[in-house]
């Protein structure tokens, strides 16, 4: 059998969890997007009036629509149905995974998904987590220029690891020239995109959260980071 070639673009990913409403932003059903649910979201897709194109999960918060392409998962097992939603979303080819419905509630299972950027990362791909309030990016090394689309009040930079150095950002409230961000400082949270400009945020060591809150819109918005 000849290696698979990639089929989609960009994969929604929608958990149990709150801000699966998020979905709606994000114009689903374009083509090459894939709607995967983990287990209950399902259901969160359902209330939408959208139809997945992939299940995965273990049965217990949603149950597997008849006929839909499937990933069945034991009730107790080593990964959680998001993880492996990732999985299969990375095995469809697709460079850009969106995760939603996967905050709120449990907070083990937030830290968790946060996690799984770092797996897509990985993989060459382009991972974000968004509901009704955040998108949230992990970032490496590089120079990025963050668009302010959808509008939102706050940009934030969350250090992942110990240092993150040569840290400069530009066309903001609170502009920082080669700073050096400590993992546990809160100086780079709650910053604002200035009307009108684009963030230029470059660093040469370390990764970051990428986080923008408080959106102002609700309709859908191009969010691809330029890179």
């Amino acid at each position: 059998m000849g290696e698979q070639k990639p089929l989609k673009q960009r994969a929604i990913l929608v958990g149990a969890g709150e801000g699966a409403v998020a979905v709606q932003r994000l114009a689903p059903g374009q083509s090459g997007d894939v709607l995967i649910c983990a287990d209950g979201g399902r259901r969160k897709l359902e209330a939408l009036g959208l139809k997945p194109d992939w299940y995965v999960g273990d049965n217990d918060s949603g149950g597997c629509p008849d006929g839909l392409p499937s990933v069945l998962l034991p009730p107790e097992k080593d990964v959680s149905d998001m993880e492996m939603a990732v999985d299969k979303a990375l095995e469809l080819g697709c460079r850009e995974i969106i995760l939603t419905g996967c905050s709120g509630g449990r907070l083990d299972h937030l830290l968790a998904n946060l996690g799984l950027l770092e797996r897509i990362e990985a993989a060459k791909a382009q991972g974000m987590l968004l509901d009704g309030e955040n998108e949230v990016r992990l970032l490496r090394p590089g120079h990025y220029r963050i668009l302010n689309q959808p509008p939102a009040h706050y940009l934030g930079l969350i250090a992942l690891d110990e240092t993150v150095e040569g840290l400069t950002l530009k066309g903001v409230k609170y502009p920082l020239e080669r700073f050096t961000l400590h993992r546990g400082n809160t100086r780079t949270v709650s910053n604002e995109i200035l009307p009108g400009e684009a963030a230029e945020l470059s660093f040469q060591r370390g990764s970051l959260y990428v986080i923008r809150s408080g959106f102002c819109d609700t309709q859908p918005a191009d969010r691809r980071l330029k890179v």
